[in-house]
């Protein structure tokens, strides 16, 4: 007579550490971005200020303006790619339960990171994302305690102040990186407390 065989043990959730470096580059990024945007500015002003002069004295400004303001959003778009990164690092470290944005539940980390590219709607999904990062790891801190706030509001101020122009350049990328840095202190707060309950 065949024996039955034992149900499978749930498997622990995993905690990663936070994408530190992502985050960093990302930081990086968004300072050169604000240096360049500063010179594109200022190129804009000669520009502005030479409109009446002769063509061959105007163009120079107006091409560096141009080129200026080019690489610092193309800067922003490689910093706001790594932010994705470590979303979706941030994302998966989350109980699957516990992903959650809105009304949608069950949110993979590829559909978290495939959902920020549709236009229109990612920013609204950046913010929805956010909120649930910062619900999710309120929801964990019940059953795994640990000390580190987490900047709910920190974090809904940065996505909300991406949408301004100027401020998504100048503002929004520091007010971002302070609410990624404190989440950060939440995994690792949190990793410790997984590692010491699995040790004992």
């Amino acid at each position: 007579m065949p024996t039955a065989m034992p149900a499978p043990h749930a498997q622990p959730h995993v905690v990663l550490p936070p994408a530190q470096r992502a985050r960093t580059i990302a930081l990086v990024l968004s300072v050169v971005a604000v240096a360049f945007s500063v010179g594109c500015g200022f190129a804009g002003r000669q520009a502005f200020a030479l409109r009446e002069s002769a063509p061959d004295v105007v163009m120079p400004w107006v091409l560096a303006f141009l080129v200026l303001l080019l690489v610092a959003l193309l800067l922003r778009m490689a910093a706001a790619i790594c932010e994705l990164l470590w979303l979706e690092r941030t994302w998966s470290n989350l109980p699957e339960p516990l992903r959650k944005v809105g009304p949608i539940n069950d949110v993979s980390s590829g559909m978290a990171i495939a959902v920020s590219f549709v236009p229109g709607v990612a920013w609204v999904w950046k913010l929805g994302l956010v909120v649930g990062i910062a619900d999710g790891f309120d929801a964990v801190r019940s059953r795994v305690p640990f000390a580190a706030p987490v900047p709910k509001r920190l974090g809904m101020a940065a996505v909300i102040v991406g949408w301004i122009p100027g401020l998504n350049v100048y503002v929004a990328p520091f007010l971002w990186e302070m609410f990624a840095r404190r989440i950060d202190a939440c995994v690792k707060e949190m990793r410790a407390r997984y590692e010491s309950a699995q040790a004992a």
